[in-house]
């Protein structure tokens, strides 16, 4: 059994899987109904409407309905799309076992506990059938998939079949003609509604074809065969029978035992020919349908069955029980198959067969020995219900499961087939060289070992017991053994000859078996499948959810993060990997940049990458060939490896379109690129903002013409010294204060005498004063001042500036004037004359080849094949006419505002540009360029022909360079670049909240950056301190040094008995000791025991305060335990004879005198001063004489423990423990994944790395 997905709930009554959608509905005990999507493990709805448990739900077919019917009497019709329940039937009297649509008709059928059987119609809500007939509760019903019948099951210990055939053609059987009571009852019948007849005297609609008996107790589930004419039940007698019919009668014939107690439901498989059933036995049972045993047992600890339902379109299954559900496959799907340069080697039908990769060319290349028919039932197969045992056991012990992988040697032709089960087995086929394909059966050499792969032309290896690799020849005789260098091991990978890869739980080691050590090793945790690129100089390791990938050395490159599984992988001709999820088929670039190419329907298995499509496997074993659109990953690749001008011609063909090349362009710091793909306006705005297109960014100003628009163009203009634009973005949003500054500081005072005439026409005083003063007209503002009404102030600016004439139109001089000896406000001078500042014109370099990045091969000018043509055998010489002439492409610049058609382009000489022939005349150019400059160097080709300059590419700057050269968290925080730090902590520590962090990060960075103050009003000079030794790095900030100056000062607060700054500085030390650079890895040894010694302090700390709380609460036994663990921590000699007095007074004043006892005796041990020596030996003296304790105290020296952190409980030595993947601090499992209490950083149960603060390898 591989369990796919289980929940967590109250008990599950009903289950229904949707047709198409990844969705299965739960109905529950407590009344709810879940909908959950089983591929992403989420719950997508709840509903709550129901009163009482909810026995049978069922989503409908097709529409976005489903039904439920529970203990409330009540059949609800659902729309999920509307998250509401659309309408109510009513009319059964009892609880409600089960409802199910039917396949074709708008039909709902319910059995309920009132003996009846109802048919409902759920367009017009009408009953239209009351099946009566069962003397006891009804517990089953449902619809034949194909006629018109239904089944029912009872607890009268019989199943009735009906047929409904008559209800479909709307006919009604007579009743007979004799007068009697049989007229009166059709007259009164004649006289009710349709659904009143049916609820008085049931319906003649539909009638009993069979009644099924032989059960010997009450029935509880009965359904048809998807296919052929079975009905398979299940009954409180604890058998599952199985029924045929025929158009005449129906039969029993067989019965399965093997239940322990009541059946709870039986239902067929719908794609294979078994019988699943589940019990109160606990217990979930697979049926052989054609030999009749039982052949598999799947069976939980505490919980029963109820329920079981099969997906219709796939092969999964779900069962629920007392504490949830749980959705499985039976076996594994993924087909057994090998990839070779040139074909794919897969097993279908009992041949190994091989597919050329050229021609697709299909033929079996040998017959291997067929296995019996059985796939699914291995002792090896054991899923979250326990270890898989079968109540047929030497039935089921003749069953093999199929091949869980296979290797081909394509030079020996030989296939090695692996198969799980107790330490794995293999089988070995060698084909002869006189032997044709798929000629006679050719017999294994089998042999005993874990995931058996080639390491050489005629050598392969097995694992043995996780210890030992084992290789052997092809005649299978061992020939080497090569010890493993990684704990654990599990599994091996072939990774070329003489080498393999090897996995544990956590990591992957790449061993060379000839020098039998590891020369590789990657942190990849939970390793599935590995694959190789062609030229074996790239590996990704596929896990459950990630993908890592790396180099040939194991070097990590890029993590890729999926939220559902991950089932195969294939790299392309140009390094990009190709992946498929459950239901994606997805791309992943070198430096880990991913997306999606194309949805699937089903789940593929990627075999090879070939231009513009994909050769795959489905889950049946066949091969196929699907064509893909490789634009959008190809750009990104380009783009990556700075291949500048095939990005050019990639968009002058405009073959890239979407939001999400707009988004990724952006992010990647190519906003003018970007433009190119943009129509959206505002999205345009945005991009040429950030690029500095300001001619762009005008006109979608223009189209927006919104004042927040207007105002952030005139802001990047200001940057970039367009006044022009400034002033017309300060026009449109009629910012007149800062338009009137804009004048000012460009001298363009006609303009601003313009402003002063607009704001004297709408009577702003305020504003006509402000630009007199910018005009320095002192007239104006004497006649401004007096229209206001300040006379007075009119006057004295009148006085001041000598302007007798107005000094006497205003009433002249008296004594209220005052006189000053100022000096006269003169008109501002302007910055610069000119109203653009002046730009040096560059040639846009953004497409200019960078000649620092990685050296690729050039693409050629049709790089990928047509997946048509690559289908058929032979391509067509004639493909491609236009191709195979070589063409000299028009060189366009993409960013030009019209781009002229090249079918639009003149011939030469149509304006008469043709060369002029003179004869006897020589022309002579009369202005020679001067090819070298005043120094007599030679011009630079780029001047001469273009006319300007062209400036140097700037190079990375320094906080560039240094998070590029960094290794260390330490390096990448003081670099600034904190979400790589965070990343790189996360992989290393597990690292799950960065609180604590936060002042460690910030003196990092604080501490590499200085400043040089210059000249007055001038900014300081910013200043980045780097490494003596190598520039390209930042000087390490926190230093072993001032580390352990911390910590001497936090151990001296302990000692004085300050413990809450004790416990914040123990906290701060451990926080920052992630972010410490070292030099040696003595160094980082040290910081390894700090860290020890942070987590101890802390944790006595922690326990400290709780003493505390406990005291306060008179909890004497708490504290007793806690005074007792304090004592365990792992502190400083003089601290422990600390923790141990206060131990003994704590348990002496409670009167636990054993436990008092106990911690003088430790106190003893520790050879304490002599005073203290005699007050221990007192109390022992005192305790021994009274040899009790007053409380029960969960504290024993006697064994071995260490402290539970989450609880601050002993966890003894053989109790299940996890640990904190930072500080070590042990937890009991129950809290995995959560944060950790001690250090407030990593997470429990994770796990990483490890701490790593030094370059130099630490053993």
């Amino acid at each position: 059994m591989l369990t796919k997905f289980e929940t967590k709930s109250n008990r599950v009554k009903g289950l229904s899987f949707h047709h198409f959608r990844p969705w299965v509905l739960a109905s529950l005990h407590n009344g709810s109904i879940q909908m959950w999507d089983y591929r992403m493990g989420t719950l997508l709805d709840r509903y709550d409407e129901h009163d009482g448990p909810v026995r049978g739900v069922e989503f409908h077919r097709s529409q976005p309905l489903f039904v439920s019917g529970g203990d409330d009497y009540k059949i609800k019709l659902w729309n999920y799309k509307l998250r509401r329940c659309v309408f109510t039937l009513l009319g059964h009297l009892d609880y409600i076992r089960t409802v199910s649509f039917h396949h074709e008709s708008p039909w709902i059928v319910s059995a309920s506990d009132d003996q009846t059987v109802r048919i409902w119609n759920w367009q017009n809500r009408q009953c239209l059938a009351v099946m009566t007939g069962h003397n006891h509760y009804v517990m089953s019903a449902a619809f034949h998939p194909a006629e018109d019948l239904v089944v029912s099951a009872s607890l009268d210990q019989t199943i009735r079949v009906w047929d409904i055939s008559e209800l479909r053609t709307g006919g009604n059987r007579p009743f007979p003609s004799s007068k009697g009571p049989q007229d009166v009852l059709s007259k009164v019948k004649g006289k009710l509604p349709p659904s009143v007849n049916a609820d008085l005297f049931g319906t003649s609609d539909a009638v009993v074809k069979y009644v099924l008996e032989g059960h010997s107790r009450g029935v509880n589930w009965a359904t048809f065969h998807p296919t052929l004419p079975l009905i398979i039940s299940g009954a409180d007698d604890r058998q599952v029978k199985l029924w045929r019919m025929s158009d005449t009668k129906a039969w029993e014939v067989d019965t399965f035992r093997g239940h322990f107690n009541n059946v709870s439901s039986a239902i067929f498989h719908p794609h294979r020919e078994l019988v699943i059933s589940c019990s109160e036995d606990k217990t979930i049972k697979v049926w052989d349908l054609a030999r009749r045993i039982c052949v598999h047992t799947f069976r939980r600890e505490n919980d029963r069955f109820w329920i079981s339902a099969a997906h219709p379109r796939i092969n999964l299954l779900a069962a629920g029980h007392d504490s949830g559900m749980v959705v499985f496959k039976l076996e594994r799907e993924r087909p057994a198959y090998s990839v070779t340069p040139n074909s794919l080697v897969y097993l279908k039908d009992n041949y190994v067969r091989t597919m050329d990769f050229h021609n697709g060319r299909d033929q079996p290349l040998m017959a291997v020995r067929s296995q019996p028919n059985a796939s699914i039932f291995s002792g090896g197969y054991a899923g979250l219900f326990g270890e898989g045992s079968s109540s047929q056991a030497s039935h089921s012990a003749a069953y093999q499961a199929p091949p869980r992988s296979m290797e081909y040697n394509e030079a020996e032709k030989a296939a090695l087939l692996s198969y799980d089960g107790e330490g794995g087995s293999y089988e070995l086929y060698v084909m002869p060289k006189s032997y044709s394909h798929g000629e006679a059966v050719i017999d294994a050499r089998r042999g005993v070992g874990a995931t058996p792969i080639f390491v050489g032309r005629n050598r392969f290896a097995t694992l043995e017991k996780g210890k030992v690799i084992v290789i052997r020849d092809l005649h299978n005789e061992v020939t080497k053994r090569v010890t493993v260098s990684l704990p654990g091991a599990d599994r091996l990978f072939p990774a070329g000859s003489g080498f393999c890869l090897v996995r544990n739980e956590e990591r992957v080691i790449l061993q060379d078996l000839q020098q039998k050590k590891a020369v590789g090793e990657i942190a990849a945790p939970h390793v599935k499948y590995v694959i190789w690129s062609d030229d074996n100089s790239k590996v990704a390791l596929l896990g459950k959810h990630t993908i890592v990938l790396a180099s040939r050395r194991l070097e990590h490159l890029a993590t890729v993060h999926e939220t559902i599984r991950v089932k195969s992988a294939a790299w392309d001709d140009s390094g990009v990997l190709l992946y498929t999820t459950l239901n994606h088929l997805k791309y992943s670039l070198p430096n880990g940049d991913s997306g999606s190419v194309k949805t699937l329907e089903l789940p593929i298995y990627l075999t090879r990458v070939r231009g513009p499509a994909v050769c795959y496997l489905d889950r049946e074993g066949n091969p196929g060939l699907m064509p893909i659109d490789p634009t959008e990953f190809s750009f990104k690749l380009l783009l990556l490896r700075k291949r500048y001008d095939d990005v050019k011609r990639m968009i002058a063909q405009k073959q890239l379109t979407g939001q999400a090349i707009i988004a990724y362009l952006h992010k990647k710091g190519f906003p003018e690129v970007a433009l190119h793909f943009v129509q959206d306006e505002g999205t345009r705005f945005s991009l040429a903002i950030d690029s500095g297109a300001l001619d762009i960014a005008l006109s979608a100003a223009k189209e927006l013409n919104d004042t927040a628009t207007w105002r952030k163009l005139a802001s990047e203009a200001m940057r970039q010294g367009n006044m022009e634009i400034v002033e017309l973005c300060y026009q449109k949003t009629k910012d007149l204060e800062n338009l009137a500054f804009l004048y000012v500081i460009t001298g363009n005072f006609e303009k601003l005498e313009k402003m002063s005439k607009i704001a004297e026409g709408e009577g702003n005083l305020m504003a006509r004063f402000q630009f007199s003063m910018f005009l320095g007209d002192v007239e104006s503002r004497i006649r401004i001042l007096s229209d206001c009404g300040q006379i007075l102030l009119a006057r004295l600016t009148a006085k001041t500036y000598g302007l007798n004439d107005l000094l006497e139109e205003l009433g002249g001089d008296d004594d209220r004037i005052p006189s000053y000896d100022g000096k006269i406000f003169l008109q501002p001078t302007p910055v610069c004359y000119e109203f653009n500042w002046p730009q040096l014109p560059l040639n846009r370099g953004l497409f200019t080849r960078d000649p620092n990045s990685e050296v690729f091969e050039e693409p050629t000018a049709n790089p990928y094949e047509d997946a048509a043509a690559f289908a058929e055998s032979e391509r067509d010489a004639t493909w491609d006419d236009d191709a195979a002439k070589p063409t000299v492409p028009q060189v366009l610049d993409p960013f030009a505002v019209d781009l002229p058609d090249a079918d639009g382009v003149e011939e030469a000489g149509a304006w008469g540009d043709e060369d002029l022939e003179i004869d006897g005349v020589e022309v002579v150019d009369t202005q020679p360029v001067d090819q070298q400059d005043e120094f007599g160097n030679e011009r630079s080709e780029d001047v001469v022909e273009g006319g300007y300059y062209v400036a140097p590419m700037p190079g990375p700057g320094r906080l560039v360079r240094w998070t590029r050269n960094a290794a260390l968290a330490g390096e990448l925080a003081a670099a600034g670049a904190v979400e790589e730090a965070m990343k790189l902590l996360s992989r290393q520590i597990g690292a799950r909240s960065f609180v604590a962090m936060k002042d460690a990060f910030g003196a990092a960075m604080i501490g590499t950056r200085s400043s040089l103050p210059g000249i007055v009003d001038m900014v300081p000079t910013l200043m980045y301190l780097s490494r003596v030794e190598d520039a390209e790095l930042p000087a390490p900030v926190l230093s072993l040094v001032s580390i352990r100056e911390r910590v001497r000062g936090a151990a001296q607060q302990v000692t004085v008995g300050k413990f809450s700054d004790a416990l914040r500085n123990w906290i701060s030390i451990i926080s920052s000791l992630p972010l410490i650079v070292v030099d040696t890895a003595e160094e980082q040894a040290e910081i390894v025991k700090l860290l020890a010694s942070c987590r101890e302090y802390i944790t006595g700390l922690k326990i400290e305060i709780e003493q505390k709380q406990a005291k306060a609460n008179n909890n004497a036994a708490r504290q007793v335990q806690l005074a007792g663990l304090f004592t365990t921590c792992g502190l400083a000699p003089n601290h422990i004879q600390l923790t141990l007095r206060a131990a003994m007074k704590t348990a002496y004043d409670t009167k636990n005198f054993i436990l008092a006892g106990t911690f003088a005796r430790k106190l003893l041990d520790t050879a304490p001063q002599p005073s203290l020596a005699d007050a221990a030996r007192k109390v022992i003296q005192a305790c021994d004489s009274n040899r009790s304790n007053a409380d029960e105290v969960d504290f024993d020296d006697r064994r071995d423990f260490v402290v539970e952190c989450s609880t601050l409980t002993p966890l003894y030595a053989g109790q299940s423990r996890s640990s904190c993947s930072y500080c070590q601090a042990a937890y009991l499992p129950a809290v995995d994944g959560s944060l950790c209490n001690i250090c407030g950083i990593g997470t429990v149960g994770l796990a990483v790395e490890g701490l790593r603060v030094t370059r130099k390898k630490f053993a």
